[in-house]
């Protein structure tokens, strides 16, 4: 995978803010599209987990109703000498086996957002088994696999929403690719699907698996695997609770040829259809099973093509992005016949090397517009651009993916709304921007942590002491900020800053910084639910300019705090 830069466990939300002009032309040539802060469609990111290094191998789908669903590794997060290792709060997934020595592993996540606005984040699968009396969300099932997992021996993970709710989620992990499915409940539900022996101790031969649901509601698994000859990407599907593979496609072995990539399936007018890599072609290819016999398509060559993804429109037309290699991103379909690419944007530097463990995003809504998401070595941020019929795309500016990477995609069939996640390098969060109405994306608050109201004492507004500070979170702050953005006080004295959360059913935080970002932070506040108030005690500080922010809106709640 895409090396990372370390970071300390008590980390906090760095994204660096830049102009929406500058993001939009920042990686490519593309015209911006008309997306105005404060009115329209705006994009809005947020935290969705942040506890140790959570949000790789992420992946977003949609259900019926348009909820979003996310699949992600948790792993847990080396602290940095000297540092102390934040606790995981009862009812977060297990990624360690306790004990007097314990073991560190893996959990394979799912969050969500619920109609209340709060980020549900439980699990399809971890290392242990809850605790009696503790619950973790949507009853994860154990897997011993999942022990002596890391970000560099698992490839991945997919998520599908079926007819009925039920979740399919597969993950490559050290010891093989892995499928668990449930409503409320994934107990008892996760199969090795293919195995490997010994566990891996890095991640390549096994390559990032792909999930869909056929028609009959049957889940459809696909997947690379090194073999003696090459590679074999392979189809898994049930028969009973049965998992048998076929191989839909062989790749002839290709030495200095980039490590198995992901092998995205989908459904479309035709049936079952993979694409994936030749590396030794140098092409992106597409197998289809006709009948009971898979055949292979030409989509690309004359490339070297990594980080697939592919969606298929309500007509049944699929289509296909990835990296040319050559700093491109490309967009292919086809209605049956051949295969047709498009430039989409430039994503890197064009010297064949900058998106090797990349992810693409590609989602398409009833009307046909086509929504592409990629990350940018240019400018080491993810991008996001629409286009009607897959064509005369424009940029979206998408604030706050900065530092972020390993882009997933997915998009309401009416388009009113667009999930955007990604994973923060430095501070390894696992982070969803939305797209959507102003109206709407206030529908849905997501948050990094779940903090109700004790249901036996009522809360009790704390008194703001004389010469305190006021900072207030109105109404719909999540879009519009503080009603604050300056403050002043006097330097060297210790400093009350009285926060009073007005937005109903919102979590919002102070969190007050050295300087603007990056910065470090001085003292930060509990993210609490509107309507609460809380007394943030700041220490004394030398004069000089200082910034805040709320660690769940940061790009939209900040200010100045100025002291002299």
């Amino acid at each position: 995978m895409l090396a990372r830069i370390p970071a300390d466990v008590s980390k906090r939300l760095l994204i660096l803010t830049c102009a929406a002009a500058l993001l939009a032309g920042a990686c490519s040539d593309l015209p911006e599209a008309d997306v105005n802060f404060g009115s329209g469609k705006e994009f809005v990111p947020y935290v969705a987990d942040h506890l140790d290094d959570a949000g790789l191998g992420n992946a977003v789908a949609l259900d019926k109703d348009g909820v979003p669903y996310v699949s992600y590794f948790i792993f847990t997060a080396k602290p940095l000498p000297g540092a102390i290792p934040i606790p995981r709060p009862l009812g977060s997934p297990f990624i360690t086996t306790g004990g007097d020595k314990p073991k560190d592993g893996a959990a394979v996540g799912v969050a969500s957002v619920s109609s209340d606005g709060i980020w549900t984040r439980g699990a399809a699968a971890q290392v242990i088994d809850s605790p009696t009396g503790i619950i973790v969300p949507y009853d994860p099932d154990t897997v011993d696999g999942l022990i002596g997992a890391t970000s560099g021996n698992t490839n991945g993970t997919d998520i599908a929403i079926d007819a009925n709710g039920g979740k399919h989620v597969v993950w490559a992990g050290r010891d093989g690719i892995w499928y668990a499915t449930g409503t409320a409940s994934f107990k008892g539900s996760a199969t090795a699907i293919e195995t490997w022996k010994p566990p891996l101790t890095h991640s390549g031969p096994l390559g990032r698996p792909s999930v869909t649901v056929n028609d009959s509601g049957q889940p459809l698994v696909a997947y690379a695997i090194d073999t003696a000859t090459g590679q074999d990407i392979r189809v898994a599907s049930t028969n009973g609770t049965k998992w048998t593979a076929q191989t839909a496609a062989t790749i002839a072995s290709c030495p200095g040829c980039r490590q198995s990539g992901p092998a995205p399936i989908a459904v479309d007018a035709g049936g079952p259809l993979v694409v994936y890599v030749d590396g030794a072609a140098g092409a992106v290819m597409a197998a289809r099973l006709t009948g009971s016999t898979w055949t292979t398509e030409t989509v690309q060559t004359g490339i070297t093509p990594s980080g697939l993804s592919v969606a298929v429109d309500a007509n049944g037309t699929p289509w296909v992005t990835y990296y040319t290699g050559d700093g491109a991103v490309n967009l292919a379909t086809t209605s049956g016949s051949a295969w047709t690419t498009s430039k989409v944007a430039d994503a890197d530097p064009g010297d064949g090397t900058g998106n090797q463990a990349e992810t693409t995003g590609v989602s398409v809504t009833d009307d046909g517009t086509v929504y592409v998401a990629w990350y940018a070595l240019a400018d080491t941020s993810v991008h996001l651009a629409s286009g009607a019929n897959g064509s005369s795309f424009k940029a979206i500016a998408t604030s706050g993916t900065e530092g972020g990477a390993y882009p997933s995609l997915a998009v309401t069939s009416d388009g009113s709304r667009v999930f955007l996640a990604w994973y923060a390098l430095e501070d390894q969060n696992l982070m969803v921007g939305v797209l959507g109405d102003s109206t709407d994306i206030l529908i849905a608050q997501p948050s990094p942590t779940t903090a109700p109201p004790s249901p036996t004492s009522p809360s009790v507004a704390p008194t703001c002491p004389k010469g305190g500070l006021s900072l207030t979170a109105p109404s719909g702050a999540a879009v519009s900020g503080f009603a604050e953005t300056t403050l002043t006080a006097s330097a060297n004295a210790p400093i009350t800053i009285c926060f009073d959360n007005q937005d109903t059913g919102v979590q919002h935080n102070i969190d007050v910084f050295d300087k603007a970002p990056p910065g470090t932070s001085i003292v930060a506040g509990n993210i609490i639910t509107g309507v609460a108030q809380e007394l943030l005690e700041v220490p004394g500080q030398p004069a000089g300019t200082y910034y805040y922010q709320c660690d769940v809106h940061p790009t939209t709640m900040n200010g100045t705090l100025t002291i002299k």
